[in-house]
């Protein structure tokens, strides 16, 4: 799995990583965390440009999720009528939902790329909602830039070692793990870059 990532970014750069990013979004089976991991790896190996790689992943996540949205506001509530019962979704049930979601529904865009299931279903359910698509556009932009920040940053960090680690991140083994690795990640990048600023001003 890590390999045939790190080879479909290796061989199709950046538009393959904002393809596959894409798609994976909107519910194709695609390990996001592990390409993410694998294009960090090959950034930290001169192979990538960074704006360029941020700019595919950051446009891929967005190009998905305004997907997802547009899917939930056309046809999402006509399914739900239409199907809802065959999975225990009352109109009850659903209006409970939506009430909640109309609450913490934008937190839960920016926090959901970290959860693995939630992210393809917070577009769907806010565009279900009708939502304005501009609000959730600018949540849906910030939770991208730190979601794939973090992952890219990861992958950098890692250097050879990422193989091992992506075993940890991959779909079905737990957001949190995924999330303190990639915080774990950014701390250390940080220091390092505080201890270089330290030692450039003595």
């Amino acid at each position: 799995m890590t390999d045939s990532m790190l080879a479909l970014v290796f061989h199709y750069g950046y538009w393959g990583l904002f393809a596959a990013i894409a798609l994976g979004i909107v519910g194709l089976p695609m390990p996001d965390e592990v390409l993410l991991t694998a294009a960090g790896f090959l950034l930290s190996r001169g192979h990538l440009n960074l704006g360029l790689t941020m700019l595919a992943a950051v446009s891929g996540s967005l190009v998905g999720m305004s997907v997802s949205y547009a899917i939930g506001r056309t046809v999402g509530r006509p399914l739900l009528a239409r199907f809802g019962s065959r999975v225990r979704l009352s109109p009850d049930k659903l209006a409970k939902h939506e009430e909640r979601f109309a609450k913490w529904g934008h937190m839960l865009v920016l926090l959901g790329y970290f959860v693995p299931g939630l992210r393809h279903a917070t577009a769907l359910l806010i565009g279900m909602g009708k939502h304005p698509y501009r609000t959730f556009l600018v949540y849906a932009s910030v939770g991208a830039l730190a979601w794939t920040s973090c992952f890219l940053l990861l992958g950098q960090t890692l250097g050879d070692h990422w193989r091992e680690v992506t075993a940890f991140v991959q779909p079905g083994r737990g957001f949190m793990t995924a999330a303190l690795i990639a915080m774990l990640a950014m701390l250390v990048w940080l220091w390092r870059r505080y201890a270089w600023k330290r030692r450039a001003s003595e």
